[in-house]
């Protein structure tokens, strides 16, 4: 007699089972056609990233 059991036996119905949940992704950039304005310098761009929980254009941005 084989040791093998289907594959039916080890899964659940219930997608939270093992009790993790997913943390949302953090948005870091956006682009945008028309442009947004710069939180800092108030220039128009189409580029932004998140820095310091503003959207900045790339000029402002601390990349350090």
């Amino acid at each position: 007699m084989s040791e093998d059991q289907p594959l039916s036996e080890f899964s659940s119905t219930d997608s939270t089972a093992n009790g993790d949940t997913a943390e949302p992704a953090t948005v870091t950039y956006r682009w945008q056609s028309d442009g947004a304005v710069c939180e800092q310098c108030e220039t128009s761009t189409e580029k932004q990233w998140l820095d310091d929980a503003q959207f900045v254009c790339p000029d402002c941005k601390s990349w350090d």
